[in-house]
């Protein structure tokens, strides 16, 4: 191919591309490059592909495209809330955690921890949603 400034960005190693076949529009097929080189042949960028398998969750595999399909989600509004309170907590200690927002919610732990960890939700001296954590058992996590 034809090495020029586009090529040359779009063709690094480890990116996709789809090759469709002239006589079957149908056969699609992803390849990976594994090494470029632009400097054997003045003006022409060769690749060494190999066959690869197609994202059919980000390519749109009709058309032949890779990541067509990947859209920007966008942050909520509640990107600056979080948890603040310790990231570790020892057996039988009472640690507090609270959420830096004003907005009512709900505490709750997954399962699996239900009987090995007591919450005791309260408001906190700013106003924030805050917890009170207790890890029952005897051993740490």
């Amino acid at each position: 191919m034809p090495r020029n400034e586009k090529t040359m960005k779009y063709f690094t190693r480890y990116s996709k591309f789809y090759l469709i076949s002239a006589d079957n529009p149908d056969d699609k097929i992803c390849w990976r490059v594994e090494a470029t080189d632009s400097i054997s042949t003045r003006g022409i960028l060769e690749l060494t592909a190999v066959e690869y398998y197609a994202n059919e969750t980000e390519d749109d595999i009709e058309k032949g495209l890779v990541k067509a399909n990947v859209k920007k989600i966008e942050p909520e509004d509640n990107i600056g809330t979080k948890i603040i309170g310790d990231t570790f907590i020892k057996p039988k200690g009472e640690y507090d955690f609270y959420i830096n927002s004003m907005k009512p919610g709900q505490w709750y732990t997954k399962e699996r921890t239900t009987g090995t960890i007591s919450l005791t939700p309260y408001v906190n001296e700013q106003g924030y949603q805050a917890v009170k954590v207790r890890w029952n058992t005897s051993y740490s996590g």
